[in-house]
């Protein structure tokens, strides 16, 4: 037997082997991909965070939930506020990047538009490559998320009263959960 081969049969394998293994566990987690770690978000949505501000009861919620596959599931709620005619996720600039109200459709026959006041849900839905616009247009639902970690991405519902928002927030991480829709 060579020196070599003799050093190796010397080396006890077996016992090191859990330490190897637990190893390779912690690398691997540490290695995952950064937007399979933050996986909800929120915006809390008011008059105040426009530019310039609006003056309104008006209030709501959007929570959003990225899923294992990359799909953003969402839900806007709304407290106070009237005559929706659409609701988007924009860059601070106004550049559009996805569509999350769009009461032009029918779903069902019926027109999505809500008639007077609405104290409860707004949208929810699943953001889908169709729903991309402005610079995401063509991409993966993906590339909003580095958006959406860096407070870039806001989400604005516009009223007939207010057509440019009439309510809207920055979108952070957060640890709520959106419901996932049936």
């Amino acid at each position: 037997m060579s020196l070599k081969t003799k050093r190796l049969a010397n080396f006890p394998i077996g016992r090191y082997a859990p330490m190897i293994s637990l190893g390779i566990l912690v690398m691997s987690l540490i290695s995952m991909p950064v937007f399979a770690q933050q996986t909800n978000f929120m915006a809390s949505l008011s008059g105040k965070t426009l530019s310039p501000p609006v003056s309104t009861a008006a209030t709501g919620i959007a929570k959003f939930n990225v899923n294992p596959n990359g799909n953003i599931a969402f839900e806007i709620d709304g407290k106070n506020i009237k005559g929706i005619i659409g609701a988007h996720i924009s860059l601070q600039n106004g550049t559009d990047l996805a569509q999350v109200f769009n009461p032009y459709v029918e779903i069902n026959g019926k027109s999505e538009i809500p008639t007077g006041q609405v104290n409860g849900q707004i949208s929810k839905g699943v953001i889908t490559v169709n729903d991309l616009s402005g610079p995401l247009s063509g991409k993966n639902v993906t590339d909003l998320i580095p958006l959406m970690k860096n407070n870039s991405a806001y989400v604005v519902v516009r009223t007939q009263a207010h057509e440019n928002g009439e309510i809207q927030g920055v979108i952070t991480p957060s640890n709520a959960t959106a419901k996932q829709p049936i």
